[in-house]
């Protein structure tokens, strides 16, 4: 059933991207950002489903399970107020002025306020670094996820941990090549879809199977009543939004589609439903995670990432099981289609500038297939580094936010000045998380994310260095005016 369930739902993939594929112009702009067509519905699963990963299914469960309901305060709550800040704030500059400009990349808009190569190609640099492991993750999960689902209780009988991680990447390869952004975005639209109703389906026959939500909080009082208490240090919680909620912004994946919607209405709908698309997501997770902690005591480290899976497979029928494997799978390659996307984008354009529209399109496709190659060659490595570096990604991103702020709203900023608090913030971080360097007492004892202080000290250089040298030119700047209106000011 499971085999059945995984083949059904990776043909369903392959045909939206088929279909995909005979839709829209054959231009450059059309693959790479769908002809900025996208609306509402489109754009909120885009957004939705690609910035959801396997750790809200598997790792937020397992987190919950030790941290109690304090995760979903610290996870749902924070991303659904700071995730529409964000979009308020950056979310409409960047389709606006997008639009603007005739922008693809993120480079290029950077590069244009600036009217610095560097700059933009230092964005570039540092988007690929932090999206890379993001990459490989998403084809380990995936091979994880089918290799263990799919075999019996001693680990026999299902698809090898590599077959599974190859069918993975061979049908996100396939389909995302063929159908560009329109086709990942209709993707996302099926498997945003798929994940949110399983989750509720579970949650709801979970608490059902258990003696109903009440009773089982009851029993969660009696038994494990730190999980209803607040687990997390005051100023791990008062600069957790930085990591999650602040950083999203700055994905390239979710970039590009924002440059992708079709008019601002789009926008300001997808941001409404938002919010309410988070709570669906992390109440669920968080809910199962609490109740495992006392259906299924003893878990420890990995093995409490499966709490959800256990649940399902230990109470509801078979059949659900299933669905919960392609939920997985939709999780991990809503993902990873549009990481791969936007690696393939952001190198044919801004690394071998291809815009013309047929040798672009070919050039995106095979940087499509050949960095999905050795992304899948790395996985199979199963290499712990990768989760290593992955831990600090979420603070990069946050740190690329200032350069977005002082592009659409600090008009006297400077390139000397972004690149100056460029590398001093990015430059700090790594000092942070980077093994082998010189490390003191100090850093490990730190009562809040270490991304705070490279963002105080990025700041601050940022201003600095902008004080001290010349401001772009007045016509550079005008066309970044008015960020909220869809054209440039003209008086």
């Amino acid at each position: 059933m499971m085999l059945a369930v995984v083949i059904g739902y990776l043909a369903i993939l392959l045909g939206i991207g088929a279909v995909s594929s005979r839709r829209g112009a054959a231009s450059a702009e059309d693959y790479f950002l769908a002809g900025r067509s996208f609306g509402t519905l489109v754009l909120f699963m885009a957004l939705f489903g690609t910035n959801v990963t396997a750790f809200a299914l598997l790792g937020l469960p397992g987190l919950a399970y030790h941290k109690g309901v304090g995760v979903f305060g610290f996870f749902g709550a924070a991303a659904a107020f700071w995730g529409v800040v964000v979009f308020v704030l950056l979310g409409y500059p960047i389709c606006n002025i997008g639009k603007r400009l005739n922008c693809v990349t993120p480079t290029q808009m950077f590069a244009a306020r600036w009217q610095s190569p560097a700059v933009g190609y230092a964005i570039l640099l540092l988007m690929l670094l932090y999206t890379v492991p993001y990459v490989v993750i998403g084809i380990m999960g995936g091979g994880y996820a089918i290799s263990t689902l799919t075999s019996d209780a001693d680990g026999n009988g299902g698809l090898s941990y590599g077959a599974a991680a190859l069918l993975v990447t061979v049908v996100t390869v396939t389909y995302t090549s063929l159908g560009g952004m329109r086709g990942t975005a209709w993707t996302n639209v099926f498997q945003a879809s798929v994940f949110l109703v399983f989750l509720i389906i579970a949650c709801v026959g979970i608490a059902n199977e258990l003696g109903g939500p009440t009773a089982l909080m009851q029993r969660i009082a009696n038994e494990k009543p730190q999980l209803l208490q607040h687990n997390f240090p005051p100023g791990i919680w008062a600069t957790g939004f930085l990591i999650g909620p602040v950083s999203i912004i700055a994905f390239p994946h979710m970039f590009l589609r924002l440059m992708a919607a079709k008019d601002a209405s789009s926008l300001r709908r997808t941001i409404k439903l938002y919010p309410w698309a988070l709570v669906l997501l992390f109440l669920p997770v968080t809910l199962i995670g609490v109740w495992g902690a006392v259906t299924i005591p003893g878990l420890e480290g990995k093995a409490s990432d499966g709490v959800l899976p256990q649940l399902v497979g230990d109470y509801l029928p078979g059949w659900l099981g299933a669905v919960g494997l392609a939920a997985i799978l939709a999780a991990v390659m809503s993902s990873l289609d549009g990481q791969l996307l936007t690696v393939s984008t952001l190198v044919s354009i801004d690394v071998f500038h291809q815009q013309d529209d047929k040798n672009a399109r070919l050039a995106g496709r095979i940087c499509v297939i050949v960095f999905a190659v050795l992304a899948f060659a790395i996985a199979l490595m199963k290499f712990d580094a990768i989760y290593a570096i992955s831990k600090y990604a979420f603070s990069g991103y946050t740190l690329i936010v200032p350069v977005m702020i002082a592009a659409f709203f600090w008009q006297r900023s400077t390139a000397a000045g972004v690149l100056s608090g460029t590398i001093v913030g990015h430059g700090l971080l790594l000092w942070f998380y980077a093994p082998g360097l010189p490390r003191f007492d100090w850093m490990e004892a730190l009562p809040v994310f270490p991304v705070a202080l490279c963002l105080i000290a990025e700041v601050i250089v940022m201003v600095v260095v902008t004080m001290m040298t010349r401001p772009a030119e007045a016509g550079v700047v005008k066309k970044f005016e008015r960020p909220f209106e869809a054209e440039a000011a003209t008086g």
